[in-house]
Protein backbone atom coordinates (compact mmCIF):
# COMPACT_ATOMS: atom_id res chain seq x y z
CA UNK A 1 0.00 0.00 0.00
CA UNK A 2 2.84 2.41 0.86
CA UNK A 3 4.60 1.69 -2.42
CA UNK A 4 1.41 2.02 -4.49
CA UNK A 5 0.48 5.36 -2.89
CA UNK A 6 4.00 6.76 -3.29
CA UNK A 7 4.28 5.66 -6.92
CA UNK A 8 0.85 7.16 -7.62
CA UNK A 9 1.84 10.55 -6.22
CA UNK A 10 5.12 10.52 -8.14
CA UNK A 11 3.58 9.48 -11.46
CA UNK A 12 0.69 11.95 -11.37
CA UNK A 13 2.81 14.83 -10.04
CA UNK A 14 5.53 14.33 -12.66
CA UNK A 15 2.93 14.54 -15.44
CA UNK A 16 3.16 18.08 -16.93
CA UNK A 17 -0.63 18.16 -17.29
CA UNK A 18 -1.03 18.15 -13.51
CA UNK A 19 2.13 19.50 -11.86
CA UNK A 20 5.29 18.57 -13.77
CA UNK A 21 7.48 18.33 -10.68
CA UNK A 22 9.21 15.86 -8.38
CA UNK A 23 7.04 15.51 -5.25
CA UNK A 24 7.73 13.94 -1.88
CA UNK A 25 5.77 11.72 0.46
CA UNK A 26 6.39 10.83 4.08
CA UNK A 27 4.60 10.17 7.34
CA UNK A 28 5.88 13.43 8.79
CA UNK A 29 6.51 16.10 6.13
CA UNK A 30 9.26 18.47 7.39
CA UNK A 31 8.55 21.47 5.17
CA UNK A 32 6.09 24.27 5.76
CA UNK A 33 4.06 25.52 2.80
CA UNK A 34 5.60 22.78 0.68
CA UNK A 35 2.66 21.99 -1.57
CA UNK A 36 4.16 21.32 -4.97
CA UNK A 37 7.46 19.84 -6.03
CA UNK A 38 10.92 20.37 -7.41
CA UNK A 39 11.17 21.17 -11.12
CA UNK A 40 12.83 18.49 -13.31
CA UNK A 41 15.90 20.68 -13.85
CA UNK A 42 16.13 21.48 -10.13
CA UNK A 43 16.11 25.25 -10.62
CA UNK A 44 12.77 26.26 -9.05
CA UNK A 45 9.84 25.13 -6.96
CA UNK A 46 6.55 24.44 -8.76
CA UNK A 47 3.30 25.17 -6.94
CA UNK A 48 0.02 23.39 -7.79
CA UNK A 49 -2.24 24.92 -10.41
CA UNK A 50 -5.45 23.56 -8.89
CA UNK A 51 -7.09 24.12 -5.47
CA UNK A 52 -5.73 20.78 -4.25
CA UNK A 53 -2.25 19.36 -4.72
CA UNK A 54 -3.28 16.91 -7.45
CA UNK A 55 -6.63 15.97 -9.06
CA UNK A 56 -8.30 13.38 -6.83
CA UNK A 57 -10.11 11.68 -9.70
CA UNK A 58 -6.81 10.91 -11.41
CA UNK A 59 -5.18 9.79 -8.16
CA UNK A 60 -7.98 7.33 -7.43
CA UNK A 61 -7.70 5.59 -10.79
CA UNK A 62 -3.92 5.44 -10.84
CA UNK A 63 -3.80 4.15 -7.26
CA UNK A 64 -6.43 1.52 -8.06
CA UNK A 65 -4.35 0.18 -10.94
CA UNK A 66 -1.09 0.13 -9.00
CA UNK A 67 -2.60 -1.44 -5.89
CA UNK A 68 -4.33 -4.24 -7.80
CA UNK A 69 -1.17 -4.84 -9.83
CA UNK A 70 0.76 -5.12 -6.56
CA UNK A 71 -1.71 -7.70 -5.26
CA UNK A 72 -1.29 -9.76 -8.43
CA UNK A 73 2.49 -9.58 -8.14
CA UNK A 74 2.46 -10.63 -4.49
CA UNK A 75 0.11 -13.50 -5.30
CA UNK A 76 2.41 -14.79 -8.03
CA UNK A 77 5.34 -14.55 -5.61
CA UNK A 78 3.31 -16.50 -3.02
CA UNK A 79 3.62 -13.70 -0.48
CA UNK A 80 -0.10 -13.45 0.35
CA UNK A 81 -1.61 -15.43 3.21
CA UNK A 82 -5.31 -16.32 3.19
CA UNK A 83 -6.90 -17.50 6.42
CA UNK A 84 -10.40 -18.16 7.65
CA UNK A 85 -13.14 -17.19 5.22
CA UNK A 86 -10.51 -15.92 2.73
CA UNK A 87 -8.89 -19.32 2.32
CA UNK A 88 -10.63 -20.09 -1.02
CA UNK A 89 -8.82 -17.10 -2.55
CA UNK A 90 -5.58 -19.07 -2.39
CA UNK A 91 -6.63 -20.65 -5.70
CA UNK A 92 -5.56 -18.56 -8.69
CA UNK A 93 -8.92 -18.71 -10.47
CA UNK A 94 -10.81 -17.56 -7.37
CA UNK A 95 -8.28 -14.82 -6.72
CA UNK A 96 -8.59 -13.42 -10.25
CA UNK A 97 -12.39 -13.50 -9.97
CA UNK A 98 -12.08 -11.54 -6.74
CA UNK A 99 -9.93 -8.83 -8.35
CA UNK A 100 -11.94 -8.44 -11.55
CA UNK A 101 -14.87 -6.39 -10.08
CA UNK A 102 -12.47 -3.92 -8.46
CA UNK A 103 -12.04 -2.10 -11.78
CA UNK A 104 -15.80 -1.63 -12.20
CA UNK A 105 -16.16 0.81 -9.33
CA UNK A 106 -14.54 4.10 -8.44
CA UNK A 107 -12.08 4.15 -5.57
CA UNK A 108 -12.22 6.98 -3.04
CA UNK A 109 -9.11 9.05 -2.32
CA UNK A 110 -9.73 10.83 0.98
CA UNK A 111 -8.00 14.20 1.14
CA UNK A 112 -8.74 17.45 2.90
CA UNK A 113 -6.79 20.45 4.24
CA UNK A 114 -5.53 20.16 7.85
CA UNK A 115 -7.67 21.79 10.52
CA UNK A 116 -4.88 23.57 12.37
CA UNK A 117 -2.16 23.97 9.76
CA UNK A 118 1.14 22.09 9.34
CA UNK A 119 2.05 22.17 13.05
CA UNK A 120 -1.17 20.38 13.91
CA UNK A 121 -0.46 17.75 11.25
CA UNK A 122 3.03 17.14 12.63
CA UNK A 123 1.67 16.73 16.15
CA UNK A 124 -1.01 14.33 14.94
CA UNK A 125 1.46 12.16 13.03
CA UNK A 126 4.00 12.20 15.87
CA UNK A 127 1.51 10.49 18.17
CA UNK A 128 1.51 7.53 15.80
CA UNK A 129 5.19 7.43 14.88
CA UNK A 130 6.94 8.21 18.18
CA UNK A 131 4.67 6.79 20.89
CA UNK A 132 3.66 3.35 22.09
CA UNK A 133 0.21 1.86 21.58
CA UNK A 134 -1.09 3.12 24.94
CA UNK A 135 0.38 5.61 27.39
CA UNK A 136 0.69 5.03 31.14
CA UNK A 137 -1.84 7.69 32.12
CA UNK A 138 -4.59 5.72 30.37
CA UNK A 139 -3.96 2.62 32.49
CA UNK A 140 -6.26 2.68 35.52
CA UNK A 141 -6.02 -0.68 37.28
CA UNK A 142 -4.67 -4.23 37.08
CA UNK A 143 -6.63 -6.58 39.31
CA UNK A 144 -7.61 -10.24 39.13
CA UNK A 145 -5.68 -10.75 35.92
CA UNK A 146 -7.63 -7.96 34.22
CA UNK A 147 -6.50 -4.58 32.88
CA UNK A 148 -8.71 -1.49 33.07
CA UNK A 149 -7.92 1.52 30.89
CA UNK A 150 -9.47 4.62 29.34
CA UNK A 151 -10.22 4.91 25.64
CA UNK A 152 -11.78 7.53 23.37
CA UNK A 153 -14.97 6.67 21.49
CA UNK A 154 -14.55 8.49 18.17
CA UNK A 155 -17.96 7.27 16.97
CA UNK A 156 -19.70 9.26 19.73
CA UNK A 157 -18.02 12.68 19.72
CA UNK A 158 -14.74 11.51 21.27
CA UNK A 159 -16.41 10.57 24.53
CA UNK A 160 -14.00 9.01 27.04
CA UNK A 161 -14.95 5.51 28.15
CA UNK A 162 -13.52 2.76 30.34
CA UNK A 163 -12.77 -0.78 29.17
CA UNK A 164 -11.64 -3.87 31.07
CA UNK A 165 -9.89 -6.74 29.31
CA UNK A 166 -8.21 -9.93 30.39
CA UNK A 167 -4.44 -9.67 30.58
CA UNK A 168 -3.88 -12.02 27.64
CA UNK A 169 -6.33 -10.15 25.39
CA UNK A 170 -4.78 -6.84 26.44
CA UNK A 171 -1.30 -8.11 25.54
CA UNK A 172 -2.59 -9.49 22.24
CA UNK A 173 -3.99 -6.11 21.23
CA UNK A 174 -0.85 -4.33 22.41
CA UNK A 175 1.45 -6.63 20.41
CA UNK A 176 -0.51 -5.84 17.24
CA UNK A 177 1.16 -2.41 17.34
CA UNK A 178 4.71 -3.79 17.45
CA UNK A 179 6.35 -3.60 14.03
CA UNK A 180 7.69 -6.79 12.46
CA UNK A 181 11.44 -7.17 12.10
CA UNK A 182 12.77 -5.09 9.23
CA UNK A 183 9.61 -2.98 8.90
CA UNK A 184 10.28 0.76 8.62
CA UNK A 185 7.90 2.98 10.60
CA UNK A 186 8.42 6.13 8.52
CA UNK A 187 9.05 5.86 4.79
CA UNK A 188 10.23 8.67 2.57
CA UNK A 189 9.80 8.96 -1.19
CA UNK A 190 10.73 11.54 -3.79
CA UNK A 191 13.37 14.11 -2.90
CA UNK A 192 13.20 12.99 0.76
CA UNK A 193 14.40 9.50 -0.12
CA UNK A 194 17.60 8.51 1.67
CA UNK A 195 19.71 8.37 -1.47
CA UNK A 196 18.87 11.95 -2.51
CA UNK A 197 17.85 13.70 0.71
CA UNK A 198 21.23 15.20 1.56
CA UNK A 199 21.51 16.78 -1.88
CA UNK A 200 17.93 17.81 -2.68
CA UNK A 201 16.48 18.82 0.70
CA UNK A 202 18.77 21.87 1.16
CA UNK A 203 17.98 22.85 -2.42
CA UNK A 204 14.22 22.70 -1.79
CA UNK A 205 14.57 24.71 1.41
CA UNK A 206 16.54 27.37 -0.42
CA UNK A 207 14.00 27.55 -3.24
CA UNK A 208 11.11 27.74 -0.78
CA UNK A 209 12.81 30.63 0.98
CA UNK A 210 12.16 32.66 -2.17
CA UNK A 211 8.42 32.05 -1.66
CA UNK A 212 7.68 32.76 2.03
CA UNK A 213 3.98 32.27 1.34
CA UNK A 214 3.05 29.48 -0.98
CA UNK A 215 0.82 30.35 -3.88
CA UNK A 216 -2.69 29.12 -3.17
CA UNK A 217 -4.90 28.88 -6.24
CA UNK A 218 -8.17 30.69 -5.94
CA UNK A 219 -11.08 28.50 -5.05
CA UNK A 220 -13.46 27.81 -7.88
CA UNK A 221 -16.75 29.31 -6.85
CA UNK A 222 -20.02 29.98 -8.57
CA UNK A 223 -21.83 33.27 -9.00
CA UNK A 224 -24.64 34.63 -11.15
CA UNK A 225 -22.13 36.19 -13.55
CA UNK A 226 -19.44 33.49 -13.40
CA UNK A 227 -20.76 29.96 -13.04
CA UNK A 228 -18.65 27.10 -11.73
CA UNK A 229 -16.16 26.06 -14.40
CA UNK A 230 -16.24 22.64 -15.95
CA UNK A 231 -13.53 20.06 -15.29
CA UNK A 232 -12.08 17.52 -17.68
CA UNK A 233 -13.67 14.11 -17.17
CA UNK A 234 -10.26 12.43 -17.60
CA UNK A 235 -7.81 14.54 -15.56
CA UNK A 236 -10.14 16.84 -13.54
CA UNK A 237 -8.25 19.92 -14.77
CA UNK A 238 -10.37 23.13 -14.89
CA UNK A 239 -11.40 23.88 -18.48
CA UNK A 240 -11.11 27.38 -19.89
CA UNK A 241 -13.96 29.04 -21.82
CA UNK A 242 -12.69 29.85 -25.30
CA UNK A 243 -15.92 31.03 -26.96
CA UNK A 244 -19.63 31.12 -26.20
CA UNK A 245 -22.39 30.20 -28.69
CA UNK A 246 -25.99 31.31 -28.41
CA UNK A 247 -28.50 28.50 -28.45
CA UNK A 248 -31.36 29.04 -30.94
CA UNK A 249 -34.66 27.40 -29.98
CA UNK A 250 -35.88 24.66 -32.27
CA UNK A 251 -39.00 26.60 -33.29
CA UNK A 252 -36.86 29.47 -34.61
CA UNK A 253 -34.78 27.04 -36.66
CA UNK A 254 -37.85 25.54 -38.23
CA UNK A 255 -39.35 28.98 -38.96
CA UNK A 256 -36.13 30.19 -40.51
CA UNK A 257 -35.82 27.09 -42.67
CA UNK A 258 -39.37 27.57 -43.97
CA UNK A 259 -38.65 31.20 -44.74
CA UNK A 260 -35.48 30.38 -46.64
CA UNK A 261 -37.20 27.65 -48.59
CA UNK A 262 -40.02 29.95 -49.54
CA UNK A 263 -37.65 32.64 -50.76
Amino acid sequence: MFRASAETLQEVAQDPRHLGAEPTASSSPPLRHSAGGLSPDGTHWIHPRCPFFLPLHVLSRVFRGKFVAGLKRRFQQRQLTFAGSLRPLAHEKAFRSFLRPLFRQEWVVYAKPPFGGPHHVLGYLARYTHRVAITNHRLMAFQHDQVTFRWKDYAHRNKKRIMTLGSQEFLRRFLLHILPRGFVRIRFFGFLATRSRARLLPLCQRLLADYPTAHTPAAITSSPTQPTCFRCSKCSTPMLIVERFSVIPAWQLSTRSVYLDSS
